[in-house]
């Protein structure tokens, strides 16, 4: 199966190099995997006949120079429009307006080749547009690191639930302000548990989206649309985030509790709202009987309600774009070997 990769950031390498190391793992599962391009902000580099996922990973640091494969200003979106193969897979940084991303998927769908990506901002602000591409195109339009990593959020439901009624959802998807909130529980200010953050690698130097719960607001989004079948957008989330929220974990402690930066969906039962959706980021105060109190670190988790399967956890330990690219690399697997889960 063919495959280009789009984005060549920390996931995109790190599924280059599980590309390498399961080979001979999905060669025994009937699955080989040829990547015919990667472009990122500089250019594309091609190879029809399939492209040395160990020469990628080496020429690019240094820039693609001796790297003769590599053409300097053949851009994504045109080697997404021109390239034949299977599976674009798009993993470019992800923005509020959805670009580049979105006309990288948009492109793809239109050329009737599948779609994996962990690029949340395309689904946020387009979900419904591309997923109407590409069930009208016959392709598949796979998502599932763009929430959890490699948490199954959306392949569990949609292959283990099929008869039931999802009611609600409530979750720990941000392993930022997870592991600065657990910071704050050993006596850390904000800022000291920020500044660890960083240093451990759990944060970025530019961490608003994540402290300020816009990173969480915008997963919800996908859930509501992808497993609610809501129409949702941004502005249909109301979100808080971490930076006050010292009183709130003083008072956890003293009361023998956790507190965790929430993600929840539940169907509005009162007659006015019904059929609508309650979406919510904020931190709270939950009991240390809650699975969702034991989940610490930079992990992160989800809790379904359903009709008449009733709770369901799931929770994973997330340790960096390993874990992310391994969602990216099973939703491809899923494409070639035609599966749901």
């Amino acid at each position: 199966m063919k495959i280009q990769l789009v984005g060549l950031g920390h996931v995109g390498l790190s599924l280059l190099e599980l590309i390498v190391e399961k080979k001979e793992l999905l060669k025994s599962r009937g699955l080989a995997l040829s990547v015919v391009s990667v472009s990122d902000s500089k250019g594309t580099a091609v190879d029809h006949r399939g492209l040395r996922p160990r020469e990628i990973l080496r020429y690019k640091p240094l820039g693609w120079k001796g790297f003769g494969k590599f053409a300097e200003g053949f851009m994504a979106l045109d080697a997404v429009r021109e390239i034949e193969c299977d599976v674009t897979v798009e993993l470019t940084p992800s923005t509020l307006n959805g670009e580049p991303g979105l006309s990288n998927i948009k492109a793809a769908l239109a050329a009737r080749k599948s779609v994996v990506t962990a690029n949340k901002g395309p689904l946020v602000v387009a979900y419904g547009e591309l997923a109407r591409m590409a069930k009208k195109n016959g392709v598949r339009l796979l998502y599932e690191a763009t929430v959890g990593a490699h948490v199954p959020v959306f392949c569990m439901v949609e292959s283990c639930f099929k008869a039931d009624e999802i009611r609600s959802v409530r979750g720990i998807l941000n392993a930022t302000t997870n592991y600065v909130i657990g910071e704050m529980e050993k006596g850390k200010s904000f800022q000291e548990a920020i500044n660890e953050a960083i240093r451990a690698g759990w944060a970025e130097k530019n961490y608003s989206d994540d402290v300020d719960g816009i990173d969480s607001a915008r997963k919800l989004v996908i859930i509501a649309n992808a497993l609610f079948g809501y129409n949702a957008s941004l502005k249909d989330v109301k979100f808080e985030g971490i930076r006050d929220v010292e009183t709130l974990v003083k008072a956890a402690r003293n009361e023998n509790r956790k507190v965790k930066l929430l993600c929840e969906i539940a169907k509005n039962k009162g007659a006015k709202n019904k059929g609508k959706l309650k979406m919510t980021v904020s931190p709270k105060i939950v009991a240390r009987d809650d699975p969702l109190a034991t989940v610490n670190e930079g992990n992160m988790a989800i809790k379904y309600s359903f009709k008449t399967s009733k709770e369901i956890f799931v929770s994973a330990q997330f340790l960096g774009p390993k874990q992310t690219a391994y969602a990216v690399l099973n939703d491809i697997v899923r494409i070639g070997q035609q599966s749901c889960c």
